[in-house]
């Protein structure tokens, strides 16, 4: 990984409710998060070098936040309101399965 403090985007499992923040380390800020979580996390995106927008993209997504859960997630329903260049990030093979958190019957 490059250095500096990267965007990510974690998604949760049944609820589909995602968190937008920054770190050094993506996979062990998903570790951390996963100890107090509900449900199964996912990291959809990873940005390097982005994460001096977090607040912005929080400003964007200010509207979607949900009281639900301890820190700063956002309703499912907000996903489309993430910038372009970010949502570019997400590998093709999470893409194949946005849905992925939904129930399956």
């Amino acid at each position: 990984m490059r250095g500096g403090e990267h965007l990510y985007v974690i998604q949760m499992d049944v609820t589909g409710a995602f968190k937008v923040g920054r770190t050094s380390n993506p996979p062990r800020r998903l570790a951390e998060l996963q100890t107090g979580a509900p449900h199964k996390l996912r990291i959809i995106c990873v940005a390097f070098g982005q994460g001096f927008r977090e607040r912005k993209v929080h400003a964007l997504l200010r509207r979607y936040r949900t009281r639900a859960y301890s820190g700063e997630w956002f309703h499912e329903e907000g996903f489309g309101e993430i910038p372009d260049d970010i949502y570019e990030c997400i590998p093709p093979e999470a893409l194949e399965d946005i849905d992925w958190w939904i129930p399956k019957p």
